[in-house]
């Protein structure tokens, strides 16, 4: 019998890349948005995993298999869990705390216990003071995060913590990371302000953007960033103590 704060479970299957067979059997929960943090967001797989997922299915298996994984903001750990079945290892799935008890669920469901790892990650904490299945492992091969960027503020010119600490994380844990940002009212421009102030720009690639059913999903189109810290100056052995979110 599901936890009380679990209640309302959904199941579903999801065909994350029918190319090569690949399902996922995901648990979403919508009354885990009740209690007013970040993990109001973690409940389902929204069209920025999608996207990613598509993009991450174009690369060939040895891009990926072997490769040390974390993902940011896994919410409930699709894209992270797709990376475990395409032979990614170790992969480690991150969330807020109240956000776990739903994407060890999921990983359980899908019998990945034992090729994905999950922990709690406020972005922005400093490597050293990050946990052990995270700090011993860093950097990783590749960092992933999607829909991650939406909380912004709309006035122009002003900074987002949670972006610049979004950044910061992946810029210290990773030797090469993938972002997928989706397309709503000013976030896109947000984003690329946050890339700025994080001295960003010139190392960000748009590898994959897909248009997005705006009516279904709420948005119009989602873009995949590329980053290569590992062959540029710009990488950062630590992370800044920007403050977790």
């Amino acid at each position: 019998m599901p936890p009380r704060n679990e209640s309302r479970l959904w199941t579903k299957t999801v065909e994350m890349d029918p190319a090569r067979n690949l399902r996922l059997s995901l648990v979403e929960d919508p009354t885990i948005d009740v209690g007013g943090d970040e993990a109001w967001c973690a409940w389902c797989l929204w069209p920025a995993g999608r996207v990613l997922t598509a993009y991450l299915a174009s690369l060939e298996d040895d891009a990926l298999k072997d490769q040390s994984v974390l993902e940011l903001g896994s919410g409930c750990g699709a894209v992270g869990m797709y990376l475990g079945l395409r032979g990614a290892s170790p992969v480690v799935l991150t969330d807020v705390y109240r956000a776990l008890p739903l994407l060890k669920r999921n990983v359980t469901a899908n019998g990945l216990g034992s090729r994905c790892a999950i922990s709690a990650l406020p972005w922005g904490t400093p490597l050293e003071r990050l946990a052990p299945a995270i700090r011993s492992r860093a950097p990783f091969d590749l960092v992933v995060a999607s829909d991650c960027t939406y909380d912004f503020a709309l006035t122009a010119g002003w900074p987002s913590p949670s972006m610049d600490n979004l950044l910061a994380t992946a810029r210290c844990c990773s030797k090469k990371a993938l972002i997928c940002v989706s397309r709503r009212v000013n976030e896109i421009e947000a984003f690329h302000a946050a890339l700025d102030r994080a001295g960003l720009t010139q190392l960000a690639k748009v590898v994959h953007t897909a248009a997005v059913d705006v009516v279904k999903e709420g948005v119009s189109e989602c873009m995949v960033y590329a980053f290569d810290f590992a062959g540029s100056s710009l990488a950062s052995p630590a992370c800044p103590d920007a403050g977790p979110v």
